[in-house]
Protein backbone atom coordinates (compact mmCIF):
# COMPACT_ATOMS: atom_id res chain seq x y z
CA UNK A 1 0.00 0.00 0.00
CA UNK A 2 0.81 3.30 -0.07
CA UNK A 3 1.60 2.32 3.48
CA UNK A 4 4.91 0.96 2.33
CA UNK A 5 5.47 4.98 0.65
CA UNK A 6 3.97 6.43 3.41
CA UNK A 7 5.98 4.85 6.45
CA UNK A 8 8.97 6.28 3.72
CA UNK A 9 7.56 9.25 3.87
CA UNK A 10 7.42 9.19 7.94
CA UNK A 11 11.29 8.76 8.39
CA UNK A 12 12.08 11.68 5.82
CA UNK A 13 9.48 13.97 8.27
CA UNK A 14 11.11 12.77 11.23
CA UNK A 15 14.73 13.42 9.62
CA UNK A 16 13.81 16.79 7.67
CA UNK A 17 12.08 17.94 11.85
CA UNK A 18 14.86 16.47 13.66
CA UNK A 19 17.79 18.22 10.98
CA UNK A 20 16.08 21.18 11.55
CA UNK A 21 15.57 21.53 15.06
CA UNK A 22 19.55 20.66 15.69
CA UNK A 23 20.38 23.29 12.81
CA UNK A 24 17.98 26.10 14.42
CA UNK A 25 18.70 25.40 18.15
CA UNK A 26 22.75 24.82 17.61
CA UNK A 27 22.54 28.10 15.53
CA UNK A 28 20.79 30.16 18.51
CA UNK A 29 23.03 28.54 20.52
CA UNK A 30 26.08 29.84 18.39
CA UNK A 31 24.89 33.17 18.74
CA UNK A 32 24.15 33.16 22.51
CA UNK A 33 27.87 32.65 22.35
CA UNK A 34 28.89 35.12 20.25
CA UNK A 35 26.79 37.80 22.32
CA UNK A 36 28.44 36.61 25.58
CA UNK A 37 32.39 35.89 23.58
CA UNK A 38 33.31 37.69 26.66
CA UNK A 39 32.77 35.20 28.99
CA UNK A 40 34.40 31.80 29.60
CA UNK A 41 34.74 28.77 27.35
CA UNK A 42 33.46 30.48 24.66
CA UNK A 43 35.70 28.81 22.08
CA UNK A 44 34.89 25.55 22.81
CA UNK A 45 31.16 25.95 23.45
CA UNK A 46 31.14 27.81 20.00
CA UNK A 47 32.67 24.82 18.11
CA UNK A 48 30.62 22.04 19.58
CA UNK A 49 27.21 24.05 18.53
CA UNK A 50 28.59 24.58 15.16
CA UNK A 51 29.29 20.61 15.15
CA UNK A 52 25.87 20.45 16.04
CA UNK A 53 24.74 22.52 13.24
CA UNK A 54 26.65 20.51 10.84
CA UNK A 55 25.19 17.17 11.48
CA UNK A 56 21.99 18.63 11.53
CA UNK A 57 22.99 19.46 7.80
CA UNK A 58 23.83 16.10 7.09
CA UNK A 59 20.37 14.85 8.40
CA UNK A 60 18.60 16.92 6.16
CA UNK A 61 20.91 15.63 3.24
CA UNK A 62 20.05 12.10 4.38
CA UNK A 63 16.34 12.83 4.54
CA UNK A 64 15.99 14.12 0.61
CA UNK A 65 17.90 10.85 -0.04
CA UNK A 66 14.70 8.75 1.09
CA UNK A 67 16.88 6.57 3.35
CA UNK A 68 16.27 3.18 4.73
CA UNK A 69 14.32 2.24 7.75
CA UNK A 70 17.64 1.27 9.35
CA UNK A 71 19.30 4.08 8.27
CA UNK A 72 16.40 6.73 8.92
CA UNK A 73 16.59 5.23 12.54
CA UNK A 74 20.77 5.87 13.32
CA UNK A 75 20.35 9.32 11.59
CA UNK A 76 17.69 10.26 14.05
CA UNK A 77 19.08 8.60 17.38
CA UNK A 78 22.65 10.32 15.94
CA UNK A 79 20.71 13.77 16.34
CA UNK A 80 19.11 13.41 19.08
CA UNK A 81 22.27 11.93 21.12
CA UNK A 82 24.43 14.97 19.26
CA UNK A 83 21.96 17.84 20.62
CA UNK A 84 21.54 16.32 23.88
CA UNK A 85 25.33 16.18 24.59
CA UNK A 86 25.78 19.37 23.38
CA UNK A 87 23.07 21.36 25.50
CA UNK A 88 24.69 19.20 28.21
CA UNK A 89 28.24 20.98 28.02
CA UNK A 90 26.84 24.19 27.07
CA UNK A 91 24.97 24.31 30.16
CA UNK A 92 27.58 22.92 32.40
CA UNK A 93 30.05 25.00 30.73
CA UNK A 94 27.85 28.50 30.75
CA UNK A 95 27.42 27.84 34.90
CA UNK A 96 24.94 24.98 35.24
CA UNK A 97 21.14 24.51 35.39
CA UNK A 98 20.16 27.90 35.49
CA UNK A 99 22.24 28.94 32.08
CA UNK A 100 20.31 30.20 29.39
CA UNK A 101 21.87 27.21 27.40
CA UNK A 102 20.43 24.50 29.46
CA UNK A 103 16.57 25.74 27.73
CA UNK A 104 17.85 23.44 24.79
CA UNK A 105 16.74 20.41 26.81
CA UNK A 106 13.08 21.52 25.51
CA UNK A 107 14.36 20.70 22.03
CA UNK A 108 15.03 16.86 22.61
CA UNK A 109 12.25 16.88 24.75
CA UNK A 110 10.30 18.18 21.74
CA UNK A 111 11.97 15.82 19.13
CA UNK A 112 11.43 13.30 20.68
CA UNK A 113 7.79 13.17 22.41
CA UNK A 114 6.39 14.48 18.55
CA UNK A 115 8.22 11.52 16.80
CA UNK A 116 8.66 8.59 19.00
CA UNK A 117 5.33 6.36 18.20
CA UNK A 118 6.35 3.33 20.47
CA UNK A 119 5.08 5.09 24.21
CA UNK A 120 8.03 2.83 25.84
CA UNK A 121 10.87 4.17 23.99
CA UNK A 122 9.40 7.82 24.22
CA UNK A 123 9.33 7.27 27.80
CA UNK A 124 13.06 5.84 28.04
CA UNK A 125 14.27 8.20 26.25
CA UNK A 126 12.64 11.15 27.95
CA UNK A 127 13.84 10.18 31.51
CA UNK A 128 16.89 9.43 30.26
CA UNK A 129 16.87 13.94 28.88
CA UNK A 130 15.10 14.63 32.19
CA UNK A 131 18.25 12.98 34.03
CA UNK A 132 20.75 14.46 31.98
CA UNK A 133 19.36 17.68 33.26
CA UNK A 134 19.60 17.01 36.66
CA UNK A 135 22.88 15.76 36.11
CA UNK A 136 24.33 19.26 34.74
CA UNK A 137 22.13 20.54 37.83
CA UNK A 138 24.17 18.44 40.33
CA UNK A 139 27.86 19.22 38.65
CA UNK A 140 27.38 22.93 37.52
CA UNK A 141 26.32 25.91 40.02
CA UNK A 142 24.11 25.67 42.22
CA UNK A 143 20.69 27.14 40.67
CA UNK A 144 17.77 29.49 43.08
CA UNK A 145 15.21 27.70 44.70
CA UNK A 146 12.55 25.98 42.72
CA UNK A 147 14.37 26.81 39.00
CA UNK A 148 15.55 22.82 38.36
CA UNK A 149 11.81 21.88 39.79
CA UNK A 150 10.25 24.54 37.63
CA UNK A 151 12.18 23.32 34.45
CA UNK A 152 11.91 19.65 35.00
CA UNK A 153 8.18 20.35 35.34
CA UNK A 154 8.22 22.13 32.24
CA UNK A 155 9.67 19.44 29.97
CA UNK A 156 7.31 17.03 31.56
CA UNK A 157 4.66 18.51 30.77
CA UNK A 158 5.69 19.70 26.91
CA UNK A 159 6.59 15.95 26.87
CA UNK A 160 2.64 14.98 27.75
CA UNK A 161 1.42 17.34 25.92
CA UNK A 162 3.34 16.84 22.26
CA UNK A 163 3.31 13.52 22.86
CA UNK A 164 -0.68 13.14 23.47
CA UNK A 165 -1.10 15.55 19.87
CA UNK A 166 1.47 13.46 18.27
CA UNK A 167 -0.52 10.44 18.51
CA UNK A 168 -3.78 12.59 17.60
CA UNK A 169 -2.99 13.28 14.46
CA UNK A 170 -1.33 10.02 14.09
CA UNK A 171 -4.84 7.75 14.98
CA UNK A 172 -6.61 10.73 12.58
CA UNK A 173 -4.18 9.98 9.45
CA UNK A 174 -4.70 6.03 10.42
CA UNK A 175 -8.23 6.35 10.29
CA UNK A 176 -8.64 8.73 7.14
CA UNK A 177 -6.33 5.66 5.44
CA UNK A 178 -8.98 3.39 6.47
CA UNK A 179 -11.94 5.75 4.94
CA UNK A 180 -9.98 5.68 1.96
CA UNK A 181 -9.10 2.27 1.12
CA UNK A 182 -12.02 0.58 3.01
CA UNK A 183 -15.29 0.26 1.44
CA UNK A 184 -17.80 0.97 3.93
CA UNK A 185 -20.78 -1.62 3.66
CA UNK A 186 -18.84 -4.73 4.18
CA UNK A 187 -15.54 -3.42 6.06
CA UNK A 188 -14.02 -5.22 3.02
CA UNK A 189 -10.95 -3.49 0.72
CA UNK A 190 -12.41 -1.15 -1.78
CA UNK A 191 -10.66 -0.91 -5.18
CA UNK A 192 -7.83 1.85 -4.30
CA UNK A 193 -6.98 -0.24 -0.62
CA UNK A 194 -6.58 -3.24 -3.32
CA UNK A 195 -4.68 -1.81 -5.85
CA UNK A 196 -2.38 -0.69 -3.04
CA UNK A 197 -2.16 -3.80 -1.61
CA UNK A 198 -1.37 -5.38 -5.01
CA UNK A 199 1.48 -3.32 -5.31
CA UNK A 200 3.31 -4.44 -2.04
CA UNK A 201 2.42 -8.11 -2.60
CA UNK A 202 3.79 -8.15 -6.24
CA UNK A 203 7.06 -5.74 -4.83
CA UNK A 204 8.14 -8.95 -3.04
CA UNK A 205 9.72 -11.90 -5.01
CA UNK A 206 7.47 -14.79 -4.96
CA UNK A 207 7.95 -18.64 -5.28
CA UNK A 208 4.61 -19.26 -6.26
CA UNK A 209 1.49 -16.79 -6.88
CA UNK A 210 -0.15 -14.90 -5.93
CA UNK A 211 -3.31 -15.39 -7.22
CA UNK A 212 -7.14 -13.57 -7.48
CA UNK A 213 -10.16 -15.22 -7.40
CA UNK A 214 -13.30 -13.24 -8.38
CA UNK A 215 -16.73 -13.71 -7.14
CA UNK A 216 -20.43 -12.19 -8.86
CA UNK A 217 -23.58 -12.91 -6.60
CA UNK A 218 -25.62 -14.42 -9.08
CA UNK A 219 -29.40 -12.86 -9.27
CA UNK A 220 -28.68 -10.26 -6.89
CA UNK A 221 -30.65 -7.69 -8.34
CA UNK A 222 -33.63 -10.21 -7.65
CA UNK A 223 -32.77 -10.20 -3.85
CA UNK A 224 -32.94 -6.10 -3.62
CA UNK A 225 -36.48 -5.83 -5.75
CA UNK A 226 -37.91 -8.73 -4.24
CA UNK A 227 -36.90 -8.40 -0.75
CA UNK A 228 -35.39 -4.78 -0.50
CA UNK A 229 -32.21 -3.13 -0.32
CA UNK A 230 -31.88 -3.84 3.29
CA UNK A 231 -31.74 -7.68 2.44
CA UNK A 232 -29.37 -6.74 -0.32
CA UNK A 233 -26.78 -5.04 2.08
CA UNK A 234 -27.24 -7.52 4.77
CA UNK A 235 -26.29 -10.61 2.10
CA UNK A 236 -23.23 -8.53 1.06
CA UNK A 237 -21.49 -8.27 4.00
CA UNK A 238 -22.49 -11.99 5.19
CA UNK A 239 -20.63 -12.74 2.01
CA UNK A 240 -17.50 -10.54 3.02
CA UNK A 241 -17.96 -12.30 6.79
CA UNK A 242 -18.39 -16.48 5.14
CA UNK A 243 -15.15 -15.50 2.83
CA UNK A 244 -12.97 -14.30 5.30
CA UNK A 245 -13.64 -17.50 7.53
CA UNK A 246 -12.25 -19.83 4.35
CA UNK A 247 -9.08 -17.61 3.61
CA UNK A 248 -6.12 -17.62 5.01
CA UNK A 249 -4.47 -14.36 7.27
CA UNK A 250 -2.01 -13.22 4.57
CA UNK A 251 -5.38 -13.12 2.32
CA UNK A 252 -7.53 -10.26 1.44
CA UNK A 253 -11.00 -9.71 -0.10
CA UNK A 254 -12.13 -6.77 -1.65
CA UNK A 255 -15.72 -5.23 -3.11
CA UNK A 256 -14.84 -4.18 -6.59
CA UNK A 257 -18.56 -3.21 -7.61
CA UNK A 258 -22.11 -3.74 -6.43
CA UNK A 259 -21.77 -7.39 -6.10
CA UNK A 260 -18.84 -8.32 -7.24
CA UNK A 261 -15.70 -9.54 -5.31
CA UNK A 262 -11.83 -9.99 -5.52
CA UNK A 263 -10.08 -11.92 -3.21
CA UNK A 264 -5.92 -11.52 -3.38
CA UNK A 265 -3.92 -15.12 -2.14
CA UNK A 266 -0.63 -14.80 -1.32
CA UNK A 267 1.68 -18.03 -2.51
CA UNK A 268 -0.67 -19.73 -3.54
CA UNK A 269 -0.19 -21.94 -6.68
CA UNK A 270 -2.70 -23.42 -9.09
CA UNK A 271 -3.84 -26.34 -7.21
CA UNK A 272 -4.14 -24.23 -3.62
CA UNK A 273 -5.92 -21.97 -5.33
CA UNK A 274 -8.46 -23.53 -7.29
CA UNK A 275 -9.15 -25.54 -3.86
CA UNK A 276 -9.83 -21.86 -2.20
CA UNK A 277 -12.17 -20.92 -4.29
CA UNK A 278 -13.65 -24.15 -4.31
CA UNK A 279 -13.99 -23.77 -0.49
CA UNK A 280 -15.40 -20.06 -1.21
CA UNK A 281 -18.21 -21.68 -3.25
CA UNK A 282 -19.42 -24.28 -1.05
CA UNK A 283 -19.41 -21.77 1.59
CA UNK A 284 -21.38 -19.32 -0.25
CA UNK A 285 -23.73 -21.67 -1.70
CA UNK A 286 -25.34 -22.37 1.36
CA UNK A 287 -27.63 -19.51 0.92
CA UNK A 288 -26.72 -17.86 -2.51
CA UNK A 289 -25.72 -19.20 -5.98
CA UNK A 290 -22.11 -17.33 -7.15
CA UNK A 291 -20.07 -17.20 -10.13
CA UNK A 292 -16.53 -17.48 -9.33
CA UNK A 293 -12.92 -17.49 -11.71
CA UNK A 294 -9.90 -17.45 -10.46
CA UNK A 295 -6.31 -16.61 -12.33
CA UNK A 296 -2.31 -17.62 -10.75
CA UNK A 297 0.64 -16.11 -11.55
CA UNK A 298 2.93 -16.46 -13.24
CA UNK A 299 0.44 -18.42 -15.53
CA UNK A 300 -2.00 -16.30 -16.18
CA UNK A 301 -0.68 -12.78 -15.97
CA UNK A 302 2.45 -11.09 -12.98
CA UNK A 303 0.43 -8.08 -12.70
CA UNK A 304 -3.22 -7.46 -10.73
CA UNK A 305 -5.01 -6.19 -13.70
CA UNK A 306 -4.30 -9.13 -15.84
CA UNK A 307 -4.94 -11.66 -13.32
CA UNK A 308 -7.94 -10.06 -12.22
CA UNK A 309 -9.37 -10.06 -16.40
CA UNK A 310 -8.14 -13.93 -16.53
CA UNK A 311 -10.10 -14.78 -13.82
CA UNK A 312 -13.20 -12.65 -14.32
CA UNK A 313 -13.16 -14.80 -18.31
CA UNK A 314 -13.44 -18.15 -16.00
CA UNK A 315 -16.20 -16.71 -13.82
CA UNK A 316 -18.13 -15.87 -17.14
CA UNK A 317 -17.88 -18.74 -18.25
CA UNK A 318 -19.11 -20.05 -15.37
CA UNK A 319 -22.20 -17.28 -15.39
CA UNK A 320 -23.27 -18.27 -18.63
CA UNK A 321 -23.45 -22.20 -17.08
CA UNK A 322 -25.24 -21.11 -14.12
CA UNK A 323 -28.09 -18.96 -16.77
CA UNK A 324 -28.33 -22.12 -18.86
CA UNK A 325 -29.86 -23.58 -15.71
CA UNK A 326 -33.64 -23.14 -14.61
CA UNK A 327 -34.70 -19.70 -13.82
CA UNK A 328 -36.45 -21.14 -11.23
CA UNK A 329 -33.87 -22.52 -8.94
CA UNK A 330 -31.39 -19.64 -9.55
CA UNK A 331 -34.38 -17.29 -8.05
CA UNK A 332 -34.62 -19.74 -5.04
CA UNK A 333 -31.39 -20.33 -4.68
CA UNK A 334 -30.81 -16.10 -3.78
CA UNK A 335 -34.03 -16.14 -1.89
CA UNK A 336 -34.50 -19.23 0.33
CA UNK A 337 -33.43 -18.32 4.16
CA UNK A 338 -33.35 -21.96 4.60
CA UNK A 339 -29.75 -22.21 2.70
CA UNK A 340 -28.17 -19.58 4.90
CA UNK A 341 -25.31 -21.41 7.49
Amino acid sequence: MAALEERAKARRRKLVVGALLNIGSHGVAASYCLLTWSQANRPVMLAGYCAGMAVGVVGLWAAKREPAKSLGTRMSFGMLVTSLVMVALGAYWDGGAASPVALGFMVPVLFVASTTARIGLMIGLETSIIATYLVVAAAGQPARPGYIYIHVASMVVVTVVSGTQSRMVARQRSQLRALAELDPLTGALNRRGLTEYAKQLFATDHSIGPSVVCLDLDNFKVVNDCSGHAAGDELLQWTVTTTRRVLRPGDVIARTGGDEFVVLLDGTDEIITETIAHRIGEALRKRTDVSIGWACAPRDGVALHTLVQAADRRLYEEKQEHRRAPNGEARRSALDPSREA
